[in-house]
């Protein structure tokens, strides 16, 4: 018996190899044998179901081994109302599949979703209103009415265990005006994706300008009216965001810089909320300026009204340096324009730290000339458009002297009357002014400038784009001996005001005296009684001597 038994054990053996490989040969075989094309058109009307969105896709591959199907070719339409090219389209997809409904029933439970190097189109209408907001409505790129029957098929479901998309590409159009703004590897893995559910999710992407982006947290349920509203809980952080190359300001704005933030970011769907730290570099705001000397940092706190488009900024600390200043106010997204409404106030900050930051504002010194101590106060108040922002308040500095610029030899004829020297510096004990900044330059009103040595000059005048002058001036000198006080006697006068104008360019300012006018703002002076033309006469003569000598 034991040697029949021992006969029998390798046919037994050769069977089971025969079975395991017949079995081997048969799932080989089964993709040749199973034309998955014959799937297509279910594989389409599910994801176009669950979409709202007409979708085809090419010639379908199935994998028994790796239970998925490949796909050539997709793509998937766009909301006819926003454009009819292809709201995604990529040359591969590979679908997971659970393997046993598909063969025993033809049932398509889809288990995964891999898309490779695709092409996704987001366009922002004039209203605010995005072309994937619609997804997963289906009677969304439909003309039947929104209201159903009751009789009428439920509205579908979908749930996916794992979504990812590779090394896509992300062309972004705010209302189809400018230049499109184009995000370049941009990965995008999620689990567990449903309309019912909280699913975790990550994102990365390559910014316009070479910047990056990276997000991570869980969103969900998906919404099935407005995909903007789906609520959402993440980690955010940007470096490099290019305000121009991202399409943010346009070129010729005058605005340029580059963002890093970093924080945390929240939505209920009617409210998004974010908190965190923000760093601009080689910050630019007005045409004429030019890039900060160093990074300049905000903590911010940030709400926005996802249906009304307004956001609130507020608790916003500014620093740069040791320079610290509260930032607060309103954003208004109207159509393609953003709209700010902000106000910055600064007190007792230091000089020293904030002049590498008064270029970007377009506030330029002569040249070889830098601030040197005191400190800055500022109230400015910023409103209209983005690209086309004014901003106006005051501006008072303190205490702070003009290293490298001698404004005594500047004003040569007023350095004369008021019997002071030349010197490689001016002290300044009080600079004060209104001031408006714009893309056509700084207007200056209600100018104080008091100079120990000199005395003080009062005016008002602008500094053009191009950094050219135009003031008009008056100096207020109060001489004690010399020509300027045999003048202040003859003209029975305490001081002495003259008038003058101040041209050229910030990097080269010109002091030009107003001869026209001297002697009449001499003689004009409470102290001088009513005059007489003698006097008059003798003055004009004195200081058109004086001045054409000192040309």
């Amino acid at each position: 018996m034991s040697d029949i038994t021992q006969k029998k054990k390798p046919r037994i053996f050769k069977w089971i190899l025969i079975v395991i490989a017949l079995l081997v040969i048969a799932i080989l075989a089964l993709p040749f044998l199973i034309d998955a094309n014959q799937f297509r058109p279910q594989l389409q009307s599910r994801i176009s179901s669950a979409l709202g969105r007409d979708v085809k896709v090419g010639n379908l591959k199935l994998s028994l081994l790796s239970g998925a199907v490949g796909v050539d070719d997709i793509a998937i339409s766009d909301n006819p109302s926003f454009s009819s090219t292809p709201f995604i389209s990529a040359k591969s997809l590979k679908i997971g599949i659970e393997m046993k409904p598909l063969i025993f029933s033809k049932a398509i439970h889809i288990t995964s979703i891999v898309l490779d190097e695709p092409i996704i189109n987001l366009i922002r209408s004039a209203s605010g209103k995005w072309n994937f907001s619609d997804l997963g409505n289906a009677g969304a790129s439909k003309s039947e009415p929104a209201a159903q029957t009751s009789g009428s098929i439920s509205e579908p479901d979908i749930s996916i265990k794992e979504l990812k998309v590779n090394n896509g590409r992300v062309i972004i159009n705010q209302g189809g005006t400018g230049k499109p703004s184009v995000y370049d590897q941009v990965n995008i893995a999620a689990s567990d994706l449903s309309f019912s559910s909280v699913f975790p999710f990550t994102m990365s992407a390559v910014l316009p300008g070479s910047g990056s982006l990276q997000l991570t947290g869980k969103a969900g349920p998906l919404s099935k009216t407005d995909m903007i509203t789906t609520p959402l809980s993440a980690d955010i952080s940007v470096k490099r965001f290019d305000l121009v190359a991202s399409g943010a300001v346009p070129p010729d704005s005058g605005m340029a810089g580059l963002i890093d933030f970093g924080g945390a970011i929240s939505s209920d769907g009617k409210a998004l909320q974010s908190k965190g730290e923000a760093k601009a570099d080689k910050l630019q705001m007005v045409k004429g300026g030019s890039p900060a000397g160093q990074p300049i940092s905000l903590g911010y706190s940030v709400n926005y009204d996802l249906a009304q488009h307004i956001g609130k900024l507020s608790n916003a600390k500014a620093q740069y340096g040791k320079a610290v200043a509260q930032l607060s106010g309103t954003f208004d997204r109207q159509g393609d324009n953003l709209f700010l409404n902000m106000k910055l106030h600064g007190a007792d900050m230091p000089v020293q730290d904030l002049k590498a930051l008064l270029p970007a504002f377009g506030v330029n010194l002569p040249r070889g000339a830098s601030l040197e101590g005191g400190t800055i106060a500022v109230d400015m108040a910023s409103e209209g458009k983005l690209e086309k922002l004014v901003t106006t308040g005051t501006v008072e500095l303190s205490k702070s002297r003009l290293a490298g610029f001698d404004l005594g030899g500047k004003l040569s004829s007023f350095a004369t009357l008021a019997g002071i020297k030349s010197s490689s510096e001016t002290e300044i004990e009080k600079f004060a002014s209104g001031v408006r900044l714009s893309n056509d330059g700084i207007q200056v009103s209600n100018l104080d400038l008091i100079v120990p040595a000199l005395g003080e000059l009062r005016g008002d005048g602008k500094v053009a784009s191009d950094q050219t002058l135009d003031f008009k001036m008056l100096a207020n000198l109060k001489p004690a001996s010399g020509i300027g006080a045999s003048i202040a006697r003859l003209a029975k006068v305490s001081a002495l005001n003259i008038p003058f104008f101040v041209r050229g360019t910030a990097s080269d300012p010109k002091f030009v005296p107003d001869m026209k006018n001297a002697a009449g703002s001499l003689l004009g002076s409470p102290a001088s009684g009513q005059g007489n033309k003698d006097a008059g006469k003798a003055l004009g003569d004195t200081l058109r001597n004086l001045f054409n000598r000192k040309k």
